[in-house]
């Protein structure tokens, strides 16, 4: 931010100054200047206009920071040169300023750049005509204008003015560039002086142009037509050879943004169609705002890349279900950080390493990583967060139902001047359907993969390769469906006698994580009960491994996969365990694979959640979890019918449930 800061104070310096000199020059050309040269000033001002506006541009290799400026080679400076050579200093200055800005206008729509072309080349082209003057007088005792003057004098004079002229405009341009990517001016001035050379032809057409004023027309023809011929065969030759080597940087950049993606997506959900619409919203509304196209293009790869600091944040909170710890929150901020430090180690040709710092600013300068406030925030970045978060809020989380359309704007326009931009905001919302349209155009063609997609699969012979440490063994054969069946309802039928048959709660809970394991495999059972009265989440028991670090744990709404399935009565498989602990258990639980949780509810009323943690299985399959929730739902019954005494499980109530019989409880069973 401070980088940016200053580029603009810069920029509006050279501003005032390259607007002064020219309003200076300008006075004086009216005051001292002879109204036939002042009529021949007019005659060369639509010259002017017409040469800024159709140059020969080419995109030069001027490092890796800001390959996609445009440098141009036209006859405009040769010009300024010779009009400073026959004229003198105020019309050189106020030809180069008019200049500067159409040929600026041209390539970019954004008043300060084309105010700061424009005060560069008056400032260029002042420096340029004081070299000629010096160097006329002191060298040859000439003065200005020197019209019908020593050839050789001329042409030595302009040369020198043309030097200064390309030094000038290299330095100014150099610190401009340096101040808004924040490195050392040196390395942009040795990049842009490397474009020098095609500067360099203008001192000789100048000189040429003298001729033809001061001799005949057909001389300069016959003697600069071959020079003029060559210049414009080898520019074409080295604009093609320069533009080669762009697209093959350009080519670069795009792989290694596929490579990061594939990246992001080993550690986040990232979907084509989530990037895509992203980026025609966040490319639509920067237009709109006036963005540059590196701008553009640095949101379009920051659709893709902003999150890519997730790598440095640890799994179990990435793919943490519930709502996370202020701990854990901590660390998830971290990410925008990381992130401009690994894209930061990557030369992108745009601007993409603030929208990934500050992607999570806020208007209202309550966000991270560095509080900033209003447009402290990088316009980009205040235009990514809002577009990500509409299309983000729409899709389907598994912790979150997406938003409707309507929900989606009506969450943007209240974060409207506390988390949002307003104008981004009302922009983006103001334009919405144009930019629905557009993605509903795209939708016949190809969706992008951006890396994301898997492309390859392992062969047959790899499939075939057995670990170093060698494979499990098989336990027992395969049995027929029919037995397998059979085998099941038997072991369905001891766990429901054995709820049925305890009229003690603990021994109840104990007699089922004990059946329970021959219905589901697993390595530790927890069952988690609601207390009705306080709405604590308690592991009222546990078996297996571990199960003495569990019992009595609490556990919150939504905290973890248990407090989430609770929070949503829904069932969650086939995650970290880790992901379901706090850090001081999760150690425990480093050797295993994946669990199994299922709410525990009878006609929507729920009373807790069974938590299997296993560390030989890969997986719970379906079947798994078709007898889990058959096992789930003996105890919600079990538990639904002593709740007709009493909403909660005290000890002392024991007496009471003894006096119930066993077919009373079998038919709640049979309902």
């Amino acid at each position: 931010m401070e980088t940016l800061k200053k580029s603009r104070d810069y920029q509006s310096a050279i501003i005032t100054i390259g607007l002064a000199t020219w309003l200076m020059a300008f006075a004086q050309l009216l005051s001292d200047y002879p109204a036939q040269d002042q009529l021949e000033f007019l005659f060369l001002v639509p010259v002017i206009i017409a040469v800024g506006l159709s140059p020969q541009r080419f995109r030069l290799p001027l490092g890796l920071s800001f390959s996609k400026e445009k440098v141009s080679f036209t006859l405009s400076d040769a010009i300024v040169v010779l009009v400073a050579c026959w004229y003198g200093f105020s019309p050189a200055v106020l030809l180069a300023g008019i200049e500067g800005f159409t040929s600026s206008r041209r390539t970019a729509k954004r008043l300060s750049s084309n105010l700061f072309s424009s005060g560069m080349m008056a400032l260029g082209a002042a420096a340029a005509a004081l070299t000629l003057m010096a160097v006329l007088r002191f060298a040859f005792s000439m003065t200005v204008p020197a019209r019908n003057k020593d050839f050789l004098a001329v042409s030595i004079a302009i040369l020198a003015a043309n030097l200064v002229q390309m030094a000038v405009n290299i330095t100014l341009l150099s610190i401009l560039m340096a101040l808004r990517h924040g490195d050392p001016v040196s390395r942009h001035w040795k990049g842009l002086l490397g474009a020098s050379v095609l500067f360099l032809p203008t001192s000789s057409t100048a000189s040429l142009m003298y001729m033809a004023l001061q001799y005949d027309l057909w001389l300069m023809m016959v003697v600069g037509g071959p020079i003029f011929l060559t210049l414009h065969l080898w520019l074409r030759v080295y604009r093609d050879n320069v533009q080669k080597r762009i697209a093959a940087v350009e080519k670069a950049h795009r792989e290694t943004i596929e490579a990061l993606a594939v990246a992001i997506n080993a550690k986040d959900e990232v979907t084509h169609d989530h990037v895509l619409r992203v980026q025609i919203y966040a490319a639509g509304v920067a237009r709109l705002l006036d963005c540059s196209e590196e701008e553009i293009e640095a949101l379009k790869a920051g659709a893709l890349l902003h999150d890519i600091g997730k790598i440095a944040v640890p799994d179990y909170i990435l793919e943490k279900p519930g709502k996370l710890t202020a701990a854990e929150f901590e660390k998830m901020k971290i990410h925008t950080i990381a992130g401009a430090q690994i894209l930061g180690r990557v030369e992108f040709p745009y601007p993409i390493v603030p929208i990934v710092r500050h992607h999570h600013e806020r208007w209202d300068g309550q966000g991270y990583p560095d509080g900033l406030k209003a447009n402290e925030v990088p316009l980009t970045a205040r235009i990514l967060s809002v577009v990500d978060c509409f299309d983000a809020v729409r899709e389907d989380r598994q912790y979150r139902k997406g938003l409707s359309r309507e929900e989606a704007i009506a969450l943007i326009l209240k974060g409207s001047g506390t988390q949002y931009d307003p104008k981004v905001a009302s922009t983006f919302i103001a334009h919405l359907s144009e930019f629905e349209a557009e993605i509903e155009a795209r939708r016949h063609l190809p969706p992008p993969t951006f890396g994301i997609e898997p492309i390859e699969r392992l062969s047959e012979a790899a499939r075939r390769v057995p670990p170093a440490s060698g494979l499990a063994e098989d336990l027992g054969e395969k049995k027929s469906p029919q037995s397998a069946f059979e085998d099941q309802a038997k072991a369905i039928s001891e766990l429901a006698k054995a709820v049925i048959s305890e009229r003690d709660r603990d021994r109840m809970l104990e007699a089922f994580a004990d059946r329970l394991k021959s219905v589901v495999d697993y390595d530790t059972c927890a069952i988690t009960l609601i207390t009705p009265e306080t709405g604590l989440n308690t592991v009222a028991h546990a078996a297996g491994r571990h199960a003495d670090a569990l019992k009595g744990r609490r556990i919150s709404l939504g905290e973890g996969v248990t407090g989430w399935v609770i929070a949503n009565k829904k069932p969650f498989c086939n995650t970290d365990p880790k992901l379901d602990l706090p850090p001081q258990l999760a150690d425990y639980f480093s050797a295993y694979r994946t669990l199994a949780v299922f709410p525990v509810m009878k006609e929507g009323a729920i009373y807790g959640a069974v938590t299997l943690y296993s560390a030989s299985l890969l997986c719970y399959t379906v079947e798994h979890h078709r007898r889990l929730e058959e096992a789930a739902s003996l105890m919600a019954a079990a538990l639904s019918v002593d709740e007709e005494f009493s909403a909660i499980w005290p000890r002392e109530k024991s007496l009471v449930r003894r006096k119930r019989t066993e077919p009373d409880i079998e038919s709640e069973f049979a309902s």
